[in-house]
């Protein structure tokens, strides 16, 4: 049995919100240390890091989405 539509979308968006929410925690520490070392500008660590959590957070929800997990059916006992 397939999910409707708008499930799926439910879905698509809350992994999508969850896996963006874990790229931007795990980019912080390396925007702050970009920054502390004076390796690039404020503005262009944002630009950077927020292209990177975009890209990983869309990359984990549309593979999560295109084929999820087959549930094995159980005989009835």
């Amino acid at each position: 049995m397939s999910w409707p539509l708008k499930l799926r979308a439910m879905s698509f968006a809350v992994t999508m919100g969850v896996t963006l929410t874990e790229s931007v925690m795990g980019a912080i520490p390396i925007g702050l240390a970009l920054w502390f070392f004076n390796v690039m500008s404020t503005a262009r660590i944002f630009e950077l890091l927020a292209v990177v959590a975009a890209t990983v957070s869309l990359s984990i929800s549309i593979y999560s989405h295109v084929r999820p997990t087959p549930f094995l059916r159980r005989d009835a006992v």
